[in-house]
């Protein structure tokens, strides 16, 4: 790695840094600091919610996947973006349309107190888990590549991390976060194209691959397979459906925005991951030899395979680029979930009656601090720790730990006639369900009627994945509609009106009064701040040392630089009217 890529990161950091400082004074209010006063336009939701459904693992563990296995860790990302039409078709319009400010308060209308309490204390360790595990794999790739501590490493980016977050709540997050998605599709849609056309053609690449490209390594029974698919896609439907992480749709001005920004994110995940994963697929076919090359990754070499690709075809300065754009899939979903985090403590754990705005602002940004703080620490321990592999402990924290939380939070909106004590008593269900997973259920070798076959390592992986999930759906989901048979009205009159308001507002338009107006300067000050970063990627075109090089390095200038002329544009548009 030379000194130019070192020297792209570290302006890219000072940038966003900034960038995030632009944005401060837009939380005025704890509301904003929270969702940005419900008045954030689509596009902006739908970039934060796209931003926040990755991060370095992408390009990292699931990067290495890609090498290794072909085609079936795009099930994942194409997952979501099943997941986020569904959204727009059913789920983003009707959150929105409850007239809250977290997503805590959803199952607090929904459950009552008891529910909203046990989420919340469940929500804070195991979002501070997942961030740990994001920042760790960022630190991790990055420490290998430019020979700096993991340590060191760790705090710079977990101090820049905390910074977006705490400056100003969700404006500062959801800003740097539209930023950071127009540097990584310039980057990845570059880089991707180039990789096609390195490696021959889609067709090329699926028949030189080493293994089949369409079951990969190890993977000798096709039943298997299909239903790991199949429990992927369900499992990321409840991933972007559920109360939990409805507040990327919470932030938008209206129902109708909801739907276009949950539509962008289905999109994007379309055809972003598909550009993601070309360069690792034509690196196993070229013969990469990662471990070889990076020998300081050990048994983690594979995770190198997008690196390896960028360090070898692209021209000088790119690879420095590409761990920028790893740097910003990190900040996006981690700042995001501090500013959540803080939002919960605010509105769901401490504010009382006579809390003034300026004191819950700083609690805010106290809460930000500590939980980025607690993060790191986490991520520094799990450094510590010896034969982790991210993609198998992204997938273990998701179908054991997150799905007992998911399932109820989603059929908390689908199933009216369902008591308070069925969120919470899910929860304890589905926590059993993952612990007899976890501790009963290895399945080295199938049973005699299902042909007695020894599994490999892959297949046996895959397959207790699949097996968590599909009794999740089966058990945790089936005891929760098994819950409408004890149902009666609460004995409260205040939580029968709580309850019906709930689904009364799913149902009920916002007013014309209840739609925050189109505040153009959001659009206008991030256009300018592309155009700035478009200007910052100039110079890597006088470096070029080819033709092809500096190409492009001008096709990813290029596209930051449109983008920014393209908000400062809808910015104008919108001012017109009122002249």
């Amino acid at each position: 790695m030379t000194s130019l890529d070192l020297a792209v990161v570290g302006v890219y950091l000072l940038f966003i840094v900034g960038a995030a400082w632009c944005f401060r004074r837009f939380a005025s209010n704890s509301s904003h600091y929270i969702n940005g006063g419900g008045s954030m336009q689509w596009w902006m939701a739908g970039a934060t919610a796209f931003m926040t459904q990755f991060s370095a693992w992408t390009f990292t563990g699931a990067a290495g996947k890609a090498f290794t296995d072909g085609f079936p860790v795009l099930a994942l990302f194409w997952g979501n973006a099943l997941g986020f039409f569904v959204a727009c078709r059913f789920f983003a319009a009707r959150y929105r349309k409850l007239r809250v400010e977290t997503s805590m308060q959803v199952l607090a209308l929904r459950f009552g107190k008891p529910t909203e309490q046990l989420f919340t204390w469940l929500q804070f360790p195991l979002s501070t888990l997942t961030a740990a595990v994001w920042l760790n794999g960022l630190a991790y790739i990055i420490s290998s590549m430019t020979g700096f501590g993991i340590v060191p490493t760790l705090l710079l980016t977990g101090l820049v991390i905390t910074f977006v977050s705490a400056s100003g709540g969700a404006w500062t997050v959801s800003a740097t976060n539209v930023i950071q998605l127009v540097l990584i599709l310039a980057i990845t849609l570059v880089t991707g194209g180039y990789a096609l056309y390195q490696g021959g053609g889609a067709s090329e690449i699926i028949d030189q691959f080493p293994v089949d490209f369409w079951q990969g390594r190890d993977m000798h029974i096709l039943h298997i397979l299909m239903l790991w698919i199949a429990m992927i896609l369900m499992q990321q439907v409840l991933s972007t459906n559920n109360a939990i992480t409805c507040y990327r749709f919470l932030v938008t001005r209206n129902e109708r925005e909801a739907q276009k920004a949950a539509f962008l994110a289905g999109v994007l995940f379309v055809i972003g991951p598909v550009m993601w994963f070309i360069p690792p697929w034509v690196a196993a076919i070229q013969g990469a030899d990662l471990a070889a090359h990076y020998p300081q990754l050990g048994t983690q070499a594979n995770n190198a395979a997008y690196l390896f690709f960028v360090e070898k075809a692209m021209p000088t300065g790119t690879l420095g680029l590409t761990l920028a754009a790893m740097v910003a899939a990190t900040i996006a979903p981690m700042s995001t979930a501090l500013n959540r985090n803080a939002g919960i403590f605010i509105r769901n754990v401490y504010q009382r009656p006579e809390h003034e705005e300026p004191h819950l602002m700083k609690v805010g940004r106290w809460v930000t601090l500590f939980n980025g703080a607690l993060a790191t620490l986490v991520a520094w321990w799990m450094a510590e720790q010896e034969g982790i592999g991210f993609f198998d402990l992204v997938m273990m924290i998701s179908s054991m730990l997150l799905l007992p939380l998911s399932i109820p939070a989603m059929l908390a909106v689908v199933v009216r006639r369902a008591p308070d004590w069925a969120g919470w008593s899910t929860v304890m269900v589905g926590g059993l369900v993952s612990l007899a997973m976890y501790l009963g259920f290895n399945p080295t070798v199938l049973p005699i009627w299902l042909g007695g076959e020894t599994l490999t390592a892959r297949e046996a992986g895959d397959l207790k994945f699949a097996m968590t999930v599909l009794a999740h759906i089966l058990i945790t989901g089936g005891y929760f509609l098994m819950t409408r048979f004890w149902y009666s009205p609460s004995a409260s009159i205040s939580r029968q009106r709580q309850v019906r308001e709930f689904f009364g507002n799913m149902c009920r338009p916002l007013k014309p009064d209840e739609i925050a107006r189109v505040d153009t300067s959001q659009a206008r000050r991030l256009g300018t701040l592309l155009l700035a970063l478009g200007a910052l990627l100039l110079p890597l075109l006088g470096l070029a040392k080819a033709p092809w090089g500096l190409g492009l390095h001008a096709a990813i200038a290029a596209t930051v630089t449109v983008a920014g002329l393209a908000l400062r544009f809808l910015a104008g548009k919108h001012e017109r009217p009122d002249r």
